[in-house]
């Protein structure tokens, strides 16, 4: 990334690698030689700026959150991926906080496929998990 202009092609391929990292911890080295350790949360399209969480400096210095410039990035090592989550889980998440998203918006946010996100919520409606479904109420 750093001083390097990236084609407009060769942009997209590096944030689609990089939003299949969300959630992981990585390491991002700056061109000054300083390290952040943090959970990757977002990617930039535009700029390439990345967004991490629980964030670590070398000092030790711990911060909750860092936006980190594209252009002040060396390279980013990937330290541990996430836990997997089912789709099916990730659509059931965002339902519950809110129960009025579109099949789009929730593909859209996770990017996945409207599709696969139909799919998911039938099956979560067939097994009762879907907010305000009778057979998520446990009977006595």
């Amino acid at each position: 990334m750093g001083d390097q202009r990236l084609q407009t092609k060769d942009k997209v391929t590096v944030v689609d690698r990089l939003k299949g990292y969300i959630n992981s911890i990585v390491e991002v080295h700056l061109m000054d030689e300083q390290v952040i350790t943090g959970r990757l949360v977002q990617v930039d399209e535009d700029l390439l700026n990345i967004f991490l969480e629980d964030c670590t400096d070398l000092s030790g210095k711990v911060s909750p959150a860092a936006v980190i410039m594209g252009a002040s990035i060396s390279h980013i090592n990937i330290v541990s991926l996430p836990a997997c989550e089912s789709l099916d889980d990730k659509v059931y998440d965002l339902i519950s906080k809110n129960g009025e998203m579109t099949v789009n918006e929730i593909a859209k946010i996770l990017n996945a496929k409207p599709s696969s996100v139909s799919s998911a919520l039938r099956r979560l409606k067939r097994n009762g998990m879907l907010p305000g479904t009778r057979r998520n109420i446990r009977q006595p």
